[in-house]
């Protein structure tokens, strides 16, 4: 029988003051564990002490049998019992709800996106429209590869040429605010319709991804979009207002990818 693994890490404060989210959390905590409905064909999930967290993939020691293993950011995220536990003492059942607790959520692909936001506060938040043209597979797969018209391809472009990966977010009429490593199922909704994104869900978004604040906002899309996120950014740069019509803005689209700027 293997021996009984005991975590070292223990939160205990009684005040719940939430700990900075990133790397460096992950690390204190010292755990990492499978999100649900991710681990062995037996059952259950795995949970191990992290050696090594990379940009993509982070390689953890299972403690209960010795094996080392590797698996995508995006299905682990940070051990949460010892959080949950003592918020349970305090008769708080609602911990992840609360302010500054958020990323009780998170993977570490979020925490590491977290600490990349942070280290470019001055690069651009850019944010591109959905596309009505998606990508059918039934299953989830990243936002980044669900869009497939010609439209958010070049927003995406234009993205990159701008910002990279981590500071690129996707407003979905369904999902809203969206990293692009985020994984999401198809949909079929349009911005307005029942069930569709708000402007206070999206501010609560944005708040929970450290972004509220950004001061450096470039919204791509028609007005529909603009006019939503602005309710959030009121300051955010719109390189696409005054435009005539698709054509002309794929046109300033392709323009941005190929020159790097906005003007």
């Amino acid at each position: 029988m293997s021996p009984i693994y005991t975590p070292t890490f223990r939160y205990d404060d009684p005040t719940l003051t939430p700990p900075a989210p990133g790397r460096a959390l992950i690390e204190d905590i010292g755990l990492v564990e499978s999100l649900p409905g991710i681990g062995p064909k037996s059952g259950g999930g795995y949970i191990g002490v992290p050696i090594s967290i990379g940009p993509l993939h982070t390689r953890f020691l299972r403690p209960y049998d010795g094996v080392e293993t590797t698996l995508p950011n995006t299905d682990l995220r940070p051990w949460r019992t010892s959080f949950l536990v003592a918020a349970h003492s305090q008769n708080c059942f609602d911990l992840p709800d609360r302010p500054g607790w958020n990323w009780l959520r998170w993977t570490v692909a979020d925490h590491l996106a977290h600490d990349a936001a942070a280290a470019s506060a001055d690069e651009p938040l850019v944010i591109v429209p959905c596309g009505a043209t998606k990508d059918p597979t039934p299953s989830k797969i990243p936002a980044g590869q669900r869009y497939t018209g010609t439209y958010h391809r070049l927003g995406l472009r234009a993205a990159a040429a701008l910002a990279g990966p981590n500071a690129t977010r996707i407003l979905s009429a369904r999902f809203g605010l969206v990293p692009l490593h985020h994984l999401i199922e198809p949909y079929n909704l349009r911005l307005g319709q029942p069930g569709s994104i708000t402007a206070e869900r999206l501010r609560e978004q944005a708040a929970d991804q450290g972004l509220l604040d950004h001061r450096n906002v470039v919204l791509f899309g028609g007005r529909d979009y603009t006019t939503l996120a602005q309710q959030v950014w009121p300051h955010a740069h719109t390189p696409l207002a005054g435009t005539k019509g698709i054509g002309e803005q794929q046109k300033r689209l392709a323009e941005i990818a190929a020159c790097g700027q906005l003007h």
